[in-house]
Order: C-alpha cells, then structure tokens, then sequence
C-alpha cells in the first residue's frame, strides 16, 4: 500500500507561500485548499528537533495523528504541512493527537 503524501520541495513551498498557518503548542499546521480530490499530508521535522532518531519519531508520531483524524477531515482537495514544533522525548501520541486536533478545528479543516 503506497501513501499519497507531498514529496517535491516545490509542492512544501506552495503550501508555505499560499496557504494558511495554525500554530499550537507542538506542531505548526500548514494549509491550502485546491481544486484536487485528495488530501495529502506532508511531515517536517527540522534539525532542530535532534538527531535522525528523533526527527523521524516525531514524523511517525504526526502521521499517526493524522491517521486517526483523516476520516473527520471536512473537504477533499486539501494539501496539509505538519512542522515539528516538538521534542519526542516525554511527547506521548495522545498529547500530539490533542494539539493537532485543536489547531485542525481552529482553522475548520475537521468536524
């Protein structure tokens, strides 16, 4: 089973320069709206979070996240960037899940 997720560096900058900005207390949500059928999620984790270790557990924290939120997600044709914005040592998924959820409903993306 193949993910659907933004690859290209071009397709992350979009979403940056046009799109809208949630910020919550560990992750920063990116958004744009556009006239596709999917949703596709995209994951960043700087180096500033820590080494490879730490940088790809919070990604599959994240994407976690957004699987278990994705069937509540309002609208087709949606490109979502998930920044880091955390430390995953002493981050369980739950205190994630609630911090993506609030900043998902915030900006009316989930119901």
């Amino acid at each position: 089973m193949s993910r659907s997720t933004l690859k290209r560096n071009s397709q992350f900058r979009l979403v940056y320069s046009k799109g809208a900005k949630v910020a919550g207390k560990e992750v920063v949500i990116y958004f744009l709206r556009n006239d596709g059928d999917k949703v596709l999620p995209g994951y960043v984790a700087s180096r500033k979070i820590g080494k490879a270790v730490y940088r790809s557990r919070s990604k599959r924290i994240m994407r976690e996240a957004f699987r278990r939120l994705s069937p509540r997600i309002k609208e087709k044709g949606l490109w979502i960037v998930f920044v880091a914005a955390f430390q995953p040592k002493g981050k369980t998924l739950k205190e994630v899940l609630e911090d993506i959820e609030g900043s998902m409903s915030t900006a009316g993306l989930i119901s």
